[in-house]
């Protein structure tokens, strides 16, 4: 079996490390001297949940039954589950690898908590509660963490206005996961090497507005317009140090789930149900109020919408739903027409927005769990959806969870470096053409459901 490393670098979009930080990272600008790489199109929708799922699968979010980090239970308005390992039924690259008695090194990637047997050794990613759970497998590995790193970090609170303890606490979390990832890949039998670091999404999140001279907040001069580039100095000094400890015969494979951009701000997408008649409420709230606590008069609704990096729209359907409203034979009619409602959209100013308005049937080979009836993408991701209500606008700029600079785009990173390779080539390639990549180079199987293309050389 060959030897693979899978480095993730959360979020990251290509023209900022590829272009516009290439002076200040030379360990990355190097490795795309001699490899494949470019953008890597995201999953619909580009959400962290899926998305490495899907990578680490070859499986889209509709194979999973994963459409982003809640997902409802089924035949309740309001009650939610969020996905954690053992959600996720398709086998991950480290099963197939596991199967043929070769042995995987699994840190931080999303969900792996409760951390699963695997055949090797693994670290759990940000979704687990705290290091005072077994996050681990063995669960012997913590003990042994403590000792190389101290206090491990999972994650770091990024919605805050302290952001000075936030970067602090970012470069802490970047250093002491590398240091256990080199620790690891030196001291322990491996086969395929998986890494994902989250610190550059929370950097984005915490950060944006510092970088991007074309955020509506950015400040010339500010304080951390340099630490957000020192952060991805640290970065390619980390990848460097990988590069130089991983074997020369392995498969190297960088990649980013999704990328990042400016957030402009949130539509609130129950008052414009509301106000086009589809949604009613029992009692209006005087103030913003979350959809788990608004009174809707279940009767009187026939769609509503959750918010985030897009907007799920369900359909009120009867004989499916508690209080169901549009009949069965309508629904088709119904959402379609409420489809090319919602496409029409436009931004507060009346300027046009770019907005996608997907059926999940059209887009994903199979459809599992409870998935919405219609997936909506404002301004093609500029703007966020809100599922909250009481606002004076559906427009507004501010966070109900918190200050958040930035939001998630279509096209994350790859760059793939096969032993010997002295070429180099740019070009597109989609999140589903990971799985295949690496199983090929691997030696084992890919599998009749997976639909992504194996990378070559150039």
């Amino acid at each position: 079996m060959r030897k693979a490393v899978l480095l993730g670098w959360d979020g990251v979009p290509p023209s900022l490390v590829f272009d516009d930080l290439a002076e200040v990272m030379p360990n990355l600008t190097q490795l795309t001297k001699h490899s494949t790489y470019g953008p890597l199109r995201s999953t619909k929708p580009p959400i962290t949940i899926p998305a490495w799922m899907c990578m680490a699968t070859g499986c889209d979010p509709g194979q999973l039954g994963l459409y982003g980090f809640r997902h409802r239970e089924p035949g309740n308005y309001k009650d939610i589950w969020i996905p954690d390992s053992n959600k996720i039924d398709s086998k991950k690259l480290w099963d197939f690898v596991g199967e043929k008695l070769g042995k995987s090194i699994v840190i931080g990637m999303p969900p792996s908590y409760p951390p699963p047997k695997v055949t090797g050794h693994l670290v759990s990613g940000f979704l687990a509660p705290g290091t005072d759970k077994t996050y681990t497998y063995p669960e012997s590995l913590m003990e042994e963490i403590e000792d190389i790193v101290g206090e491990y970090s999972l994650d770091v609170f990024y919605r805050t206005e302290e952001k000075e303890e936030l970067y602090t606490n970012l470069i802490d979390m970047v250093k002491k996961r590398h240091k256990l990832a080199k620790y690891l890949m030196k001291e322990k039998p491996w086969d395929l090497f998986v890494l994902m670091e989250v610190g550059s999404d929370r950097l984005h999140h915490g950060f944006w507005r510092f970088y991007d001279k074309q955020h509506h907040k950015y400040e010339p001069g500010n304080e951390y317009e340099s630490k957000f580039v020192d952060f991805y100095r640290l970065l390619d000094k980390q990848l460097g140090e990988l590069l130089e400890i991983m074997p020369e015969d392995a498969l190297f494979v960088l990649t980013s789930d999704h990328g990042a951009k400016g957030r402009k701000g949130a539509f609130c997408i129950n008052q414009w149900l509301e106000k086009k008649g589809l949604l009613s409420l029992k009692k209006q709230p005087t103030e913003p109020q979350s959809f788990e606590d608004l009174e809707i008069d279940w009767k009187n609704t026939k769609a509503w919408g959750w918010g985030g990096y897009y907007s799920r729209i369900f359909v009120n359907v009867e004989g499916y739903e508690e209080q169901g409203t549009v009949p069965p034979h309508e629904y088709e009619r119904f959402r379609t027409n409420l489809a090319k409602e919602l496409q029409k959209i436009k931004g507060p100013n009346g300027e046009d927005w770019k907005n996608i308005v997907d059926k999940p049937e059209d887009i994903y080979e199979d459809c599992k769990g409870d998935y919405p009836d219609l997936m909506v993408y404002f301004d093609d991701l500029c703007w966020r959806g809100s599922s909250s209500m009481g606002h004076e606008s559906m427009y507004f700029y501010g966070s109900a969870t918190g200050p958040d600079d930035a939001v998630h785009d279509w096209d994350g990173i790859y760059v793939t470096r096969f032993p010997g390779q002295t070429e180099a080539a740019r070009k597109s390639q989609d999140i589903l053409d990971i799985a295949p990549t690496i199983l090929e180079f691997m030696g084992l199987e890919t599998k009749d459901y997976m639909t992504g293309q194996a990378i070559r050389r150039q």
